[in-house]
């Protein structure tokens, strides 16, 4: 197992389709992927919710699917709105009078897509498995570089501290949420920012009660109380503050030295 997260495993494996696609997913022979496949936690009879004393159980075919396609369909809109944003930025340096006075990462999520497996039925029998699938999981790009959490999916603000491996990237993401933030109207936001130094996973996308009438659109890590306190949480870094953006600054309220750890880095850049 690659790990256990808070609604999936992922499993190691390797993938190998009879008609090479274009897109970095499946391109070659045996490529190494993750696999990942939703879960929920057993605990034994009796006993507490201990956060480590528990068993890995599957859902039925039934319910698992609806839950693989959702959680495809949060990497296809965190896709959409993390491309948004970088067409924003695009936009903006090219037609600001002023180079950056920082560099930009380039990141991506992962390819990704679904798998069904099915019995093999016996030559001449009719089974009902040859249409329903036994079970499900998510395909993705399997991601080599080290797995860092850069922001938590209840947060507006990078995990990481200036000094660690991965802050300017975090510090990145946080400008990106602030953008689309922005350009939605205050009605979604890319959370849960992970993966790799180019490569994404497993995000969240954050939307406002309003929309969808208040109705859960993407699953159960839609932390929709994170985008109405927004402009209250969130914290502008440079990224932010750069006027090329245009973007209306947030300072919230800092808490014990982490004002003086920004403030030393701000002075330091």
């Amino acid at each position: 197992m690659l790990g256990v997260g808070g609604f999936k495993t992922a499993h190691p494996g390797f993938l190998t389709l009879l008609s090479a696609p274009e897109t970095p997913l499946g391109s070659r022979p045996r490529q190494k992927v993750a696999v990942k496949r939703p879960f929920y936690k057993k605990y034994p009879p009796g006993s507490s919710k201990n956060p480590i004393n528990f068993s890995i159980g599957h859902y039925t075919i039934s319910d698992e699917l609806p839950k693989l396609f959702r959680e495809a369909n949060m990497l296809y809109w965190a896709r959409a709105l993390l491309t948004f944003a970088y067409e924003y930025i695009d936009h903006c340096v090219a037609n600001s009078s002023e180079t950056p006075p920082f560099h930009i990462p380039r990141l991506r999520f992962v390819e990704a897509g679904l798998a069904l497996s099915h019995d093999h039925a016996q030559p001449g029998h009719k089974s009902k498995s040859m249409t329903m699938p036994r079970a499900g999981y998510l395909v993705e790009e399997l991601i080599t570089d080290d797995f860092i959490k850069y922001i938590h999916n209840m947060d507006c603000n990078p995990m990481l501290d200036p000094y660690e491996v991965g802050y300017e990237i975090a510090a990145f993401l946080a400008c990106t949420q602030h953008i689309q933030y922005a350009k939605t109207g205050g009605l979604a936001f890319i959370s849960d920012y992970q993966g790799g130094f180019e490569i994404l996973s497993d995000p969240q996308v954050l939307t406002h009660p309003l929309v969808n009438n208040g109705k859960d659109v993407f699953g159960d890590g839609n932390i929709e109380r994170a985008v109405s306190t927004f402009e209250k949480e969130h914290n502008c870094n440079k990224y932010c503050k750069w006027s090329g953006f245009k973007l209306k600054i947030y300072e919230a309220a800092k808490r014990g030295t982490e004002t003086e750890t920004d403030s030393a880095q701000d002075a330091l850049e």
